[in-house]
């Protein structure tokens, strides 16, 4: 067997693929690369996009329909899918999990590195069971060349990149390197760092309160109040900035790789260490003199436990928390780091009625720090396993198909000041399956998982339930969930084609939905979990009678959810077009309610109750001439629960893109994006303007010798030098990067 159906068959990565059970086609959609295989069309988005794009996995994905980022600075973003973010979008690198603690907090970097990856493919529809439950966003997976697939055509193979930002002075360089030792060993090299200082917007002002006059309370009214023009002239002082202050950024990361290629398949493992430092940009050093009070009232804005924030109420280190707020402030930063074991191999064929199996595995160790000055507040800790073992069953004339079974156990825990969580170990143990039929030109696809999640708290601390005194050993939860998806794909005619899918999903509440408790100065917030907040209420013996006006469940159940997704795509001659719609419906809805609020620091507590999305994407593209191709392109999505609305969702987008391909070498693009209002924001959020964004790109390709590429790149950003906002974002009050240039340079060898 050639090696090249050999690695052409590893790096398939959606469910139930064979070469011989669909042909390939490549097409372009709003410049995502959509692949057709079995036809399941997904999303990709290319090596070369991704070489001139943004370090951070949310921004690196938010040009892309459907798709907008929760910005927090310049050192971590989280994509936001079709409205969906954290623990409803998976995140996974060549497969496997990724350990870190992003699905936590915004603000807590994902630890992977598009500028070197390979690709990144947008999975949704019926192949997202394989990876995990509840996925009602999308699996995004990083594919990259730590572990070789395939043998090189030379010695040597690899790329040198570097870029510079004039806006934030931003200096990034990459190299990845494949070295084939011999007819069967590849040893692969990549190094990345990162320095990035201050970045500069179109203008910030930042304000801060000198007197809170609705003394304490969260009612509409008060919240309003705060925000007026009469309170913000008596009671509020600014400071104007033209940088943001504490945005700067610094990252590092090295891998080695080894794997041996033979015949019949591969084996691989790889060693990856990651540091980052960057600042929280919008910290609020008054979070600090912020606790909670409680009150047994009949208060319907008080919900039991409201903020309470003073200047004297914690005495942790008089010197350096009450300070004057006219004196420097004390800025939080992130220290992260991350260790990652990987082992990966595929064997092709091993037995009659096996097409392939494969078998992923990654040990890793993660650790970050909260620091303020010289003080460190907290530290936060996740160790993770997991193993996975994907098979193929061999293809007949009308059936494919792909099983997985899947394991990991997750240890996790913060200590210090602001530490939130206790620890705890989750396991969890899972199966899935996708099966797809093949009639004339219409698929029939079905998948289906069964997962089941413990948690274990391992604390030695003890809680006071009236009487009665608990261990924290002694409290676990488990449960099992079950999820389904069907979806019919037609192609109509060679160049028209819809698909309709359906699906059910279950999700367990994750360790932080139900066992957080404390300060997160980094969102601005002080944390509650279900559980804990459960047992603040049940001690205090405070009336929860409050909770029906706002349709909350007092108990977090599991997450269910049921979802429809209709897409067409057209693609003739010179036209090219997409559109789709989807609806997403949960009887309880787990989300971060805001009980109280003072100036941008919110008392939120994890609870439930039913909630809908929808929305619709599409773009539209023409080819003028050989050369000049014109796209319009929009997405809008739209979150409710019972009583109000989803927080943070995104706003809506349209926009108009002129690609031209002057010469074999050079082309360019221009690109201008409208961002509407947010004006559809949950309880005690505020409105977030929209803005206007141009864009504008050139790129150059060359070769040095027979075996030596290079390519140039020149990026005009923000060209209008307009003041964006995020609505998805905790700091939608802080400005994106104003106008910024960055120039590139790859050379492939």
């Amino acid at each position: 067997m050639k090696l090249k159906k050999i690695s052409g068959a590893i790096m398939l990565t959606l469910g139930a693929i064979s070469p011989a059970s669909a042909e390939e086609k490549t097409e372009i959609l709003d410049e995502i690369v959509v692949t057709e295989v079995s036809n399941n069309p997904f999303k990709s988005v290319s090596q070369s996009e991704l070489k001139n794009g943004s370090t951070s996995l949310g921004n690196a994905l938010s040009k892309q329909m459907g798709i907008q980022a929760n910005h927090f600075g310049s050192g971590a973003s989280t994509p936001v899918i079709r409205g969906q973010e954290s623990y409803r979008n998976k995140i996974v690198q060549n497969g496997s999990d990724v350990v870190d603690m992003s699905n936590m907090s915004p603000d807590h970097a994902i630890m992977v590195a598009p500028t070197l990856a390979k690709e990144i493919n947008v999975i949704q529809g019926v192949d997202t069971l394989l990876y995990g439950s509840g996925i009602t966003g999308a699996v995004v997976n990083v594919e990259d060349d730590k572990i070789p697939t395939q043998l090189p055509s030379r010695t040597v193979e690899g790329s040198l990149d570097t870029r510079y930002n004039t806006n934030n002075q931003e200096q990034l360089y990459n190299l990845a390197t494949n070295l084939r030792l011999n007819n069967h060993l590849v040893l692969h090299l990549e190094g990345l760092t990162r320095h990035a200082k201050n970045y500069k917007s179109a203008g910030y002002t930042e304000q801060y309160s000198v007197e809170n006059p609705c003394n304490n309370s969260n009612t509409p009214e008060c919240i309003e109040a705060i925000f007026s023009d009469d309170y913000q002239e008596n009671f509020v002082e600014s400071k104007h900035y033209r940088y943001i202050n504490n945005s700067e950024a610094k990252s590092k990361q090295g891998a080695v790789g080894l794997s041996w290629i033979g015949e019949k398949g591969y084996l691989g493992i790889a060693y990856t260490d990651r540091r980052d430092r960057y600042g929280l940009t919008g910290h609020e050093h008054k979070a600090h003199f912020c606790h909670i009070h409680t009150h047994q009232e009949n208060d319907e804005y008080l919900e039991g436990i409201n903020l309470h924030c003073e200047h004297t109420s914690i005495n942790i280190d008089e010197d350096f928390h009450n300070h004057d707020p006219s004196q420097p402030e004390q800025y939080a930063k992130l220290k992260l780091h991350l260790k990652r074991v990987d082992l990966r191999g595929a064997i092709i064929q091993p037995i009659a009625g096996i097409e392939q199996i494969r078998f992923i595995a990654n040990d890793s160790r993660y650790h970050h720090d909260e620091i303020e000055g010289q003080y460190t507040m907290s530290s936060f800790q996740h160790n993770g396993k997991s193993v996975r073992i994907e098979l193929d069953h061999k293809p007949t004339q009308h059936i494919s198909g792909r099983w997985v079974a899947q394991y990991s156990k997750d240890q996790i825990g913060s200590s210090g000041y602001e530490g939130i969580l206790d620890k705890s170990i989750t396991k969890l143990y899972a199966l899935s399956a996708v099966e797809r039929y093949q009639w004339q030109d219409i698929t029939f696809s079905l998948s289906g998982r069964v997962d089941h999640q413990a948690i274990q708290l391992l604390d030695d601390k003890q809680l006071h339930r009236g009487k009665n005194i608990i261990p924290l050993r002694s409290m676990s939860y488990s449960t099992n969930t079950y999820s389904f998806a069907t979806g019919i794909d037609w192609q109509i005619t060679p160049a028209f084609k819809s698909w309709i899918t359906f699906s059910h999903q279950e999700r367990a509440p994750s360790v932080q939905e139900l066992y957080a408790r404390g300060t997160h100065v980094a969102t601005n917030s002080y944390e509650f979990g279900d559980e804990q907040y459960d047992r603040t209420i049940h001690n205090l013996q405070i009336d929860t009678n409050v909770y029906s006006q706002f349709g909350i469940n007092e108990r977090l159940k599991k997450e269910k959810s049921n979802n429809l997704d209709i897409g067409v795509q057209f693609n003739h001659d010179r036209w090219q077009s997409y559109f789709g719609t989807y609806y997403k419906y949960f009887s309880n809805y787990i989300y971060a309610h805001t009980m109280d609020r003072f100036a941008h620091f919110r008392l939120i507590r994890y609870a439930q109750q039913p909630a809908r999305f929808y929305g619709v994407e599409g773009n539209m593209s023409y080819q003028f001439t050989p050369k000049y191709r014109f796209t319009v392109f929009g997405d809008y999505v739209r979150g409710k629960l019972q009583n109000g609305n989803v927080p943070r969702m995104p706003a809506m987008r349209l926009g108009s893109r002129l690609n031209a391909d002057l010469s074999d070498k050079l082309s360019a693009s221009i690109e201008y994006t409208h961002t509407f209002n947010q004006n559809n924001t949950a309880y005690n959020e505020l409105p977030v303007k929209g803005n206007a964004m141009l864009n504008a790109g050139v790129i150059y390709l060359g070769s040095l010798s027979q075996h030596i590429d290079y390519r140039l790149t020149l990026d005009f950003n923000n060209i209008l030098n307009r003041k964006v906002y995020a609505s998805t974002s905790y700091l939608s009050h802080i400005p994106l990067m104003g106008r910024n240039v960055v120039m590139g340079a790859s050379v492939l060898f």
